[in-house]
């Protein structure tokens, strides 16, 4: 017979994985949803009735944030397809060298217009990464163009050209892309469509210069943060086991900095800045791969690279959260409740926006844990996920209204706020 303390100790275990970690008694909900009361926000939700149905994960472990994050993080995306496109290549006015993807429908559109996609992946991400991959695949079978930002420095058979890499904040990059679709999709409908700090460099892209929004329909921000000032604590809590992450971003970020370690640092940043007839920067190398957290490489490398004289102000020039309010284009803000690296303890800057905006959304989700969002199975999950049907719907919803209902969201004083009421709805 086994010994009390062992069925004890056995119990104890399994009520915390069931419990307490994969949260299986942890029932599903709707999205909470935050807006003001407009017509045009109420037609958009009225269409895309995704963000008004419980959103329902993987069975087994699709309740916890962190599996949710880690299979994104390592896998990106079960059964990925493998989409092609093709890809363009700019020099910059630096000697940098952009590229990104171009990706064309697999079937006109359902409306027969003609959409483009133009979309800014997260942290040293590419149009090769798995969810990027899912995400394009999806939206071509939906009759959508994408066009696929490749952050500088983030895929390895291009090396850099120019003695730097991407930032949280640089945004000129983006325009590039943007106005190559322009100028050869001119009759195109553009949507904007950020992930994470790919979503920070879209609503800075869109607040630091508004002219810009009147190249979209709408855009889409999903898991960003709002304020990198915050990264010196956020990044350094233990809670939530939000150091480990940044270790392992750090771990990330470190490899593409080797790959490219002559042009940024060395011998071939020697020569760069030679034939330009100035003086290297100098960087201590030793403190630079020896980082063990973002801020580090921030401190000794990103910063120095882009000429900010501290941390912070180099922050607050990546941070979109001073150019937020100045969005007046439809947005969806899109969110987890148990998204570890953004908690929602740290959301109060588009909470405080969707209240006055007529034209923005807030909605986060119980379960998703960071550009998570599986969805479907048992233990493995379908190809496709939540995040692409509700992106994809969101955009569906608002063309659908722009065009049917001939409210034009780009032109403010268009839309009806009735009255400027917010509405909020809980799960």
């Amino acid at each position: 017979m086994a010994h009390p303390l062992i069925i004890a100790s056995t119990f104890i275990l399994v009520y915390y994985v069931v419990v307490k970690f994969l949260k299986l008694t942890d029932p599903p909900g709707k999205p909470f949803l935050k807006y003001v009361d407009s017509k045009f926000n109420k037609s958009v939700l009225q269409v895309c009735d995704i963000l008004q149905k419980p959103y329902i994960p993987t069975y087994l472990w699709g309740r916890c944030g962190h599996v949710q994050t880690v299979l994104y993080a390592k896998y990106g995306r079960f059964h990925c397809p493998n989409p092609q496109g093709n890809r363009r290549s700019v020099v910059m006015s630096d000697g940098a060298t952009q590229t990104f993807d171009v990706f064309e429908p697999h079937k006109p559109h359902a409306s027969g217009g003609d959409i483009t996609l133009c979309i800014c992946p997260g942290i040293a991400n590419s149009s090769e990464k798995k969810y990027i991959k899912t995400f394009v695949d999806y939206s071509q079978h939906q009759g959508f163009r994408v066009a696929v930002l490749n952050h500088i420095g983030a895929l390895e058979s291009v090396p850099i050209t120019s003695p730097r890499i991407f930032t949280y904040g640089d945004t000129e990059e983006y325009d590039v892309m943007i106005q190559y679709i322009r100028e050869n999709h001119p009759d195109s409908t553009l949507i904007s469509i950020g992930f994470s700090m790919g979503a920070n460099i879209v609503v800075k892209y869109l607040g630091e210069a508004p002219h810009r929004q009147s190249y979209f329909l709408c855009a889409l921000s999903v898991c960003q943060g709002y304020d990198c000032t915050r990264a010196l604590d956020v990044l350094h809590e233990w809670e939530s086991g939000r150091r480990i992450y940044n270790f392992m971003m750090t771990l990330n970020m470190l490899k593409h900095i080797r790959r490219n370690l002559s042009m940024l640092v060395g011998e071939g940043a020697k020569q760069f800045w030679q034939k330009k007839g100035l003086e290297p920067i100098q960087y201590n190398v030793d403190k630079i791969l020896g980082a063990t957290s973002l801020c580090h490489i921030d401190e000794h490398l990103s910063r120095r690279m882009v000429g900010s004289p501290d941390i912070m102000e180099f922050y607050e020039d990546c941070s979109s959260v001073h150019h937020l309010r100045k969005v007046e284009i439809p947005i969806l803000l899109l969110h987890s409740e148990d998204d570890f690296l953004v908690p929602p303890k740290y959301n109060n800057c588009p909470l405080e926006y969707v209240e006055k905006a007529p034209n923005a959304i807030f909605a986060q989700t119980k379960h998703g844990g960071h550009l998570g969002f599986f969805e479907g199975g048992v233990v493995r999950p379908n190809t496709y996920t939540w995040l692409e049907k509700v992106a994809i719907g969101y955009v569906e919803a608002v063309y659908e209204v722009a065009v049917t209902q001939k409210i034009h969201p780009v032109i403010r004083d268009k839309l009806e706020t009735n009255g400027n009421h917010c509405q909020i709805e809980r799960s």
